[in-house]
């Protein structure tokens, strides 16, 4: 059975390759667009995947603009415009994304090879139980003044993030390092900690998953953000995504940007415990917690 699309990734596909022949036939955005039926502001969107071009005649006169004449391209051009342009499952769940470019992170989460996060002060989204996630969301509801039924929307699309690495069908391959302040914190009781820690046991040992924490205690790299690096493998570029003090999300696929980030990485899992450590440590919190 041929894998599903993937409406989010093929966003970006389908802009790389614009951006790519776009640049070859040294045009402007605006050069490119001129007397065509969208506009630059439209181009610039598509060009870095947060949107797609929805008619394919558009897509052929923008080819046709950049003298693009191989029909074997063109066709496969138009194929990824036709899978970019198809419903995607997170749109019943936008209106409970913030930031607003949510979407188009767990659009490339999904089908992401591997995916490194860094998380001081909470446990990853993915690796958050139910009744955590749920907790922490009405934490935030007074805040946000947003209605309970946004709340149950946004435990629902944790929940189903989670599919992504414990699926048995190709798993992301996930290496988290969590700051041992992300469950020093009380979020909803002590039981519900409690089963958080004994979840992070559970996926620990998962063969695709590796937790290491990052205790509070000595002369230890740190950073203060959360961010977390994808690799797309071969399809697509890494990318990058981080929170900022606002509570907005940022993502990149700028070389530099994922090169720094990714040797944060490195200093921050060097500076975490072992992952074979993760099991006791984590009991050891959960029984201090009770």
């Amino acid at each position: 059975m041929a894998a599903r699309p993937r409406p989010t990734a093929r966003k970006i596909v389908l802009g790389q390759e614009l951006r790519k022949l776009r640049t070859a036939a040294r045009f402007t955005m605006a050069e490119a667009t001129e007397g065509l039926g969208f506009s630059e502001a439209h181009l610039q969107r598509i060009e870095t995947g947060t949107s797609s071009l929805r008619r394919a005649q558009h897509l052929r006169e923008l080819l046709d603009r950049y003298s693009v004449t191989d029909p074997s391209m063109i066709d496969e051009l138009l194929k990824i415009q036709r899978e970019a342009s198809s419903e995607e499952w997170v749109t019943a769940f936008t209106d409970a994304m913030t930031p607003t470019q949510m979407s188009k992170f767990v659009g490339i989460e999904e089908v992401a090879r591997t995916i490194r996060a860094y998380h001081p002060l909470l446990p990853w989204g993915s690796l958050q139980t139910e009744g955590y996630a749920r907790a922490l969301f009405a934490m935030q509801q007074p805040v946000l003044e947003v209605p309970t039924e946004s709340v149950d929307k946004a435990v629902r699309l944790r929940m189903q993030r989670r599919e992504f690495i414990t699926r048995e069908d190709d798993p992301v391959q996930l290496v988290a390092v969590i700051g041992e302040a992300a469950l020093r914190h009380i979020v909803g009781d002590t039981e519900v900690m409690q089963e958080q820690c004994e979840d992070l046991i559970r996926l620990s040992q998962l063969e695709n998953v590796t937790i290491q924490i990052l205790p509070t205690n000595g002369k230890r790299y740190r950073f203060a953000a959360d961010f977390s690096i994808l690799d797309m493998g071969d399809e697509l570029p890494p990318q990058v995504q981080a929170d900022n003090a606002w509570g907005a999300l940022a993502m990149s696929g700028k070389p530099r940007d994922v090169g720094v980030f990714s040797r944060r990485f490195e200093r921050l899992s060097a500076s975490a415990l072992p992952p074979e450590e993760t099991v006791d440590y984590v009991r050891t919190l959960a029984r201090e917690i009770s």
